[in-house]
């Protein structure tokens, strides 16, 4: 998952709770005015997202790999890319 992520503190009550039923497996919607604006979760489901999204990748890169036509070379590119 590509997006940033914070270590923050446990520093209420309410979410400390919500930490310790993370830790077995439960998810918890955190709330504003009734709306679902985020979620503590359990680890292991963000590490079965970045997996899940790692050979979502690896399979986007094989089969662009796989796709007709000729070879570019790095030097080309890097050159077309100003690197």
């Amino acid at each position: 998952m590509s997006e940033p992520a914070r270590d923050l503190p446990v520093s209420s009550p309410a979410v400390e709770h919500a930490v310790e039923l993370a830790r077995h497996g439960v998810i918890t919607h955190l709330t504003i005015h009734g709306e679902r604006v985020a979620a503590i979760v359990p680890e292991s489901v963000i590490e079965a997202l970045r997996a899940a999204e790692d050979a979502e990748d690896a399979a986007e890169a094989g089969a662009a790999m796989e796709e007709p036509g000729e070879a570019i070379p790095w030097e080309q590119v890097k050159a077309e890319l100003d690197l």
